[in-house]
């Protein structure tokens, strides 16, 4: 019988040694992914819950009389979408009712607003609700294809029913004074489609 050296480890016992290492490896690696996993969750939850107090809070305000409680109701959904945290593309996708490479096409052509791009992409949570209300509306009365078109098309009537200029024009009218709105909309149009002067 021949005695082992001191100091020295047998074959089986590194072995032992190197299957707990790995063993604790993949461990904390499953732990990691969980824990990622979770956030996700949270996160998707929260956006999700969000977006549903915020189209409640529209409900209310649109189904109101009193033009007070109409605008604090706005101010309060605006104020909740401005201050929420970013949305990540694959709830926007959810959201959305799209695939994710659909959301990253709409941030490309500028429908959706970039927070971040690394080391993921996030969404701005007011325009991805401005723009999921638009898409959920178009396909209520069912639009289902060039839905990125369609919902430029709203964004650029809703921003021009909210501009000083068209107010202005209205009350004008009003008064018999003023531009015809078509004048107004053609240069409003002209003017938001020229590049800024300090762009290439």
């Amino acid at each position: 019988m021949v005695d082992a050296k001191p100091g020295k480890a047998s074959a089986g016992a590194v072995k032992k040694r190197k299957y707990r290492a790995a063993s604790a490896g993949s461990d904390h690696e499953r732990a990691g992914a969980t824990q990622t996993l979770r956030r996700k969750e949270v996160e998707e939850r929260a956006a999700l819950a969000l977006f549903d107090q915020a189209q409640r809070l529209d409900g209310v305000a649109a189904s109101t009389h009193e033009a007070d409680t109409r605008d604090t109701v706005r101010e309060v959904v605006h104020d909740l979408l401005a201050y929420a945290e970013p949305v990540r593309a694959t709830v926007a996708a959810k959201i959305l009712g799209v695939d994710e490479k659909t959301v990253r096409a709409w941030v490309a052509e500028g429908l959706l607003t970039q927070v971040r791009g690394k080391p993921r992409l996030m969404l701005e949570a007011e325009r991805l609700y401005a723009v999921a209300t638009l898409v959920q509306d178009l396909r209520r009365v069912g639009r289902t294809r060039n839905l990125a078109e369609a919902v430029w098309h709203r964004l650029q009537d809703q921003e021009l029913l909210e501009s000083d200029q068209l107010a202005d024009g209205l009350q004008q009218m009003s008064q018999d004074e003023g531009r015809p709105w078509r004048e107004i909309r053609a240069e409003w149009g002209s003017r938001n489609s020229e590049p800024a002067a300090d762009e290439d």
